[in-house]
């Protein structure tokens, strides 16, 4: 577990700098593009997220599916191979995503933008959407040769760009700038990613045939094809709901939408690149050994609520007062929903401890069968809480998916390694969800004026076990290998 604390700390302090770089891009956007112009940007985003999904043809996991074992055995052939074979697969999908586009352009206009007069801008899109399937290839080799530090690096210097292109064009051009923005910062995406994948791993060294490169080509899509659809169903559909909310609500809903989810996502950010960066080729590396499988999620599971459980208790205790601190106070009404979300992401890092999993090891139907559920739940119950609760209802949806994808995961990874959680582990999500119910409820409660200072106590508790928890097994070394006994019979 030490190595993996080792691995989580490095990425953290890289994600914990892209978190400040993007609250500054956040603030600018929100003072000078207010909620509808926020609005705009997140379905141009959606858009560009949802089709670079279906055009990356999942090149990426299967890098590191596909060549994580290669990689740390120095099986360069198979590298090779792989490389070339995901550039081939790059070529025929962006050529294919570039027709559609164009073809399709007042259409996907109507749908995406609300109205069918944005087709040119449907049409630019297409090249952040290019280079976002190539910087994705490339983040992939990385990741499948588990350089870790040389993506944290990545993420930093992404992140810092990607900030100041938009905050320029947005100064520049107001809400005129945000096309010009989306393009230049996937642009300067790609590029960053060329050169670091350059100077850690180094060009391709063993010139594959092309028999080799086009068995590879297949070999990423009989494993991308299964994997994109089941990405399209699950988190496909998140990038589908702010155009879904447009069409439900308004503009303006979406911006707030976008505004809640940014921070739900971004604040923990670094345990979503370690997972996706460490955790998932650890994972990889023995999918064939259950034991060992039901050990490292038990071992993930207790470092994801280690480190989230405080910061969760912490953000329901500020949002309030974050929220327009961040963003402006036209911005407030975003609060309620993004406190549903924050009591929701202790169930979602819970469940990719497992998904990652399920991905390793499982028939690529299965995990398509979790992702279909998760995007079915979160589509249907976020349409139906919108319906009965308004705007709240979006927060209210975001709960009740991802309780129902962890209850899916759960119970399947049970059945495929026979996982049983650790009694620490069961106490730990107990306790983190009480107490995260108690400070959402209450304010409709005569007891209201309490909910700050009681939120702020129990994350000042929680956060000191945590810590303690943290320095037991970094800060004695040589107690680890009794720990981890102890921690292995529990």
């Amino acid at each position: 577990m030490k190595s993996i604390f080792k691995a989580t700390a490095i990425l953290s302090g890289s994600s914990i700098i892209s978190i400040l770089v993007s609250l500054a891009s956040a603030k600018v956007m929100a003072l000078y593009l207010h909620p509808a112009g926020y609005g705009y940007y997140g379905l141009l985003q959606s858009f560009v997220g949802l089709t670079v999904l279906a055009a990356g043809m999942g090149m990426a996991a299967g890098m590191v599916r596909l060549g994580a074992r290669a990689a740390s055995q120095g099986d360069e052939q198979t590298i090779a191979g792989l490389r070339a074979g995901a550039w081939l697969v790059f070529a025929a999908t962006g050529l294919l995503a570039f027709l559609l586009c164009f073809a399709f352009r007042a259409t996907l206009s109507r749908w995406v933008l609300g109205t069918p007069d944005k087709g040119s801008t449907i049409v630019w899109m297409v090249i952040p959407l290019v280079l976002t399937v190539a910087t994705n290839v490339q983040v992939g080799t990385l990741n499948a040769h588990h350089r870790i530090a040389t993506l944290a690096q990545y993420s930093v210097g992404n992140t810092v760009l990607g900030a100041a292109i938009n905050i320029v064009a947005i100064l520049l051009w107001g809400i005129r700038g945000i096309v010009p923005g989306v393009i230049v910062g996937a642009f300067g995406s790609y590029v960053l990613s060329r050169y670091f994948l350059r100077r850690a791993v180094g060009p391709i060294r063993v010139r594959p045939t092309r028999r080799d490169a086009f068995q590879a080509a297949l070999s990423l899509l009989r494993f991308g094809g299964p994997f994109t659809l089941s990405m399209l169903v699950g988190t496909g559909v998140q990038f589908a709901l702010p155009i879904i909310i447009l069409h439900l609500l308004n503009t303006e809903a979406v911006g707030l939408y976008k505004a809640s989810i940014a921070i739900s996502v971004g604040y923990l950010g670094f345990l979503v690149t370690a997972m996706g960066q460490d955790y998932f080729p650890r994972v990889s590396a023995v999918k064939d050994q259950p034991k060992e499988l039901a050990r490292l999620i038990n071992e993930q599971q207790r470092l994801v609520l280690l480190l989230s459980i405080p910061i969760v208790l912490g953000m329901l205790a500020l949002v309030p007062f974050l929220v327009p601190l961040i963003y402006s106070r036209s911005f407030l009404p975003a609060v309620e929903i993004l406190e549903w979300q924050l009591i929701a992401d202790l169930f979602k890092f819970s469940s990719w401890t497992m998904s990652f999993v399920i991905l390793a090891r499982c028939a690529s139907s299965v995990y398509f069968l979790t992702e279909c559920v998760a995007g079915v739940a979160n589509l249907s119950l976020t349409c139906l809480a919108v319906r009965f609760f308004g705007m709240p209802g979006l927060g209210i949806g975001f709960l009740a998916a991802h309780f129902t994808y962890y209850l899916v995961v759960r119970t399947i990874i049970g059945r495929e390694i026979d996982l049983v959680w650790t009694s620490r582990n069961k106490e730990m999500m107990l306790a983190a969800i009480t107490c995260a119910i108690i400070i959402r409820v209450l304010p409709s409660t005569p007891l209201a004026s309490l909910r700050t200072g009681l939120a702020l106590s129990l994350t000042l508790l929680s956060g000191t076990w945590s810590l303690y928890s943290i320095w037991q097994e970094m800060g004695r070394p040589t107690r680890v290998s009794s720990l981890r006994s102890l921690f292995e019979k529990r």
